[in-house]
């Protein structure tokens, strides 16, 4: 019989040893057991006690001696549906851990015209077919010829995808904008004479809010709960704007 099998569920070499002698023996008292597997008597004793705290080893008294006997093997089972149940209540609570890790909300800062660019790339890199990319638009930027070259390429890239990305501008640049993307049928966007206080983007579970100029920053938002916030309320502000 393979003894390794029990050595792998948590049985000392002991307990197997005393354990198959009582399956053996039936009923004995230490001394029998002690000569089948050459353990000392207080050795067997002791051993006797751990068997008898997993439920594998009961004792009568007959004469004042102690006589002890092998619990059914099916008890085995037993022992393991339990170790088992215990197992996954442990893993229950360690799903939740996980759970509680992976919505911690993080911050990170793209600062510089590499690092923003990079940003984007990864962006259109990440983004797949279903999946969104909602923006509060740039304003006096898509008068620069760069930047709307730029931003130009870059929904281009979403395009491909069939992304659905949606682009929320204000009414003071509606002609810029609408140059900027001549051609891009993917590409939705409405206008709006409320002022956004900054350019704001939001996909996947980020948002990311933008700062243009002579050094570009990116101030990205890992969160569900904050893109959740923000989706809503480009939402409302997308109902209530005019193409």
């Amino acid at each position: 019989m393979d003894y390794k099998l029990f050595k792998e569920i948590g049985f000392t070499e002991r307990e197997i040893k005393v354990y198959f002698a009582l399956i053996e023996l039936g009923t004995s008292t230490v001394g029998p057991i002690s000569k089948k597997t050459k353990l000392q008597p207080a050795k067997v004793y002791e051993t006797i006690e751990k068997l008898k705290e997993k439920g594998l080893v009961s004792h009568i008294t007959i004469s004042k001696t102690k006589h002890f006997q092998a619990a059914n093997p099916k008890e085995i089972l037993e022992m393991l549906d339990e170790k088992k149940r215990q197992f996954k209540e442990v893993i229950t609570e360690l799903e939740k851990k996980q759970k509680y890790a992976e919505v911690k909300q993080i911050a990170i800062v793209h600062e510089g015209f590499k690092s923003f660019k990079a940003l984007f790339n990864r962006i259109a890199d990440s983004l797949e077919k279903e999946d969104y990319y909602w923006a509060f638009a740039f304003k006096e930027e898509y008068h620069n010829p760069a930047t709307a070259l730029f931003l130009r390429k870059f929904h281009a890239k979403l395009a491909e995808k069939k992304i659905d990305d949606r682009l929320l501008g204000h009414t003071s640049v509606r002609k810029a904008i609408k140059k900027t993307f001549t051609g891009n049928e993917n590409f939705k966007i409405k206008f709006s004479s409320q002022k956004s206080p900054s350019v704001v983007i939001m996909f996947k579970n980020s948002v990311v809010t933008l700062l243009w100029g002579e050094r570009p920053t990116a101030i990205e938002m890992v969160s569900d709960q904050i893109n959740k916030q923000y989706k809503n309320f480009f939402l409302e502000s997308w109902k209530k704007a005019k193409n």
